[in-house]
């Protein structure tokens, strides 16, 4: 096991839409939209570790996620081909830089983006609140679309996840 959470390190939350005639294939589109390159996901959840910068530009994801990279993600993903779908990511970040900060992701089928970002900001909230924790700031990103010309609509949000390891990540 490494111990990524003593140390430093950047995590990225990104977001995309894409089209796709399988689900599959709009996760991909939604993916390179998000700047998600060629990436082996290694699914994680709901925490990013002390003293780790969270990073809103994802302009540099599109290097830095390239390769096959095994990276660990925390992210939700939704697809239809008749059906409107959203995802949204809030992260708690947490008052106090010696505790982690909170990830909550939906994603889901005829809901909004507005309407998922609430359900994780209150979810985001409650579990701060059954820790006795406080929020420092809330980060958040949603994104939606609709199913067009016979194709899947795929919504994606995440969180890549790179230790500090060399400068100029």
């Amino acid at each position: 096991m490494h111990n990524w959470n003593s140390t430093k390190g950047k995590a990225y939350v990104t977001s995309g839409i894409g089209y796709g005639t399988t689900p599959l294939a709009a996760f991909d589109a939604a993916e390179v939209q998000a700047k998600i390159m060629a990436t082996n996901a290694i699914r994680v959840t709901s925490f990013v570790p002390p003293h780790w910068e969270i990073v809103t530009d994802n302009a540099k994801l599109e290097k830095l996620s390239d390769k096959g990279a095994f990276l660990p993600m925390a992210y939700q993903f939704e697809a239809s081909d008749k059906e409107h779908v959203a995802a949204s990511l809030v992260i708690g970040r947490n008052a106090d830089e010696k505790q982690a900060s909170i990830i909550m992701e939906h994603a889901q089928v005829e809901v909004s983006a507005d309407e998922l970002l609430r359900i994780a900001k209150e979810s985001v909230k409650e579990v701060f609140d059954i820790r006795g924790w406080n929020i420092k700031e809330l980060i958040e990103v949603a994104v939606e679309g609709e199913p067009k010309n016979g194709l899947y609509v795929g919504a994606l949000v995440a969180v890549l996840f790179f230790p500090q390891l060399t400068s100029g990540q």
